[in-house]
């Protein structure tokens, strides 16, 4: 009866992770879809760019992200100006394609709002 018990819960947490997982991926796919040309656009037209605009055409890679860990917030600083930013804003970063891929552009959705930075 125990291992029933037990082969039960374990489905059980298959069934959340694989929901979960599908779930994080659709959600992931939708914003890159939906920001995906704004994004672009921002990080050609930032002032901080240090590529070409054709560079960005075409990025490596596009990854989601919430909150950005470069803003030097703690967790536990909730009264910061920055700290909406810092740890629940959605925002995109791009990878250029090529020889520039020391180079990232983090572009905030909600500001809409790129910054091009050097990793």
């Amino acid at each position: 009866m125990r291992s029933i018990v037990v082969l039960l819960a374990a489905l059980a947490l298959v069934k959340i992770y694989t929901q979960d997982q599908i779930y994080r991926s659709a959600t992931s796919q939708a914003l890159i879809d939906a920001y995906r040309t704004k994004a672009i656009s921002a990080c050609r037209h930032d002032v901080g760019n240090l590529l070409g605009e054709t560079q960005w055409d075409e990025p490596a890679a596009i990854d989601v992200e919430i909150g950005r860990n470069d803003l030097g917030i703690g967790v536990w600083d909730a009264n910061h100006p920055l700290w909406e930013a810092a740890f629940l804003r959605p925002y995109l970063v791009l990878s250029p394609a090529g020889d520039a891929s020391r180079l990232k552009c983090t572009y905030d959705i909600p500001a809409d709002a790129a910054d091009v930075a050097r990793l």
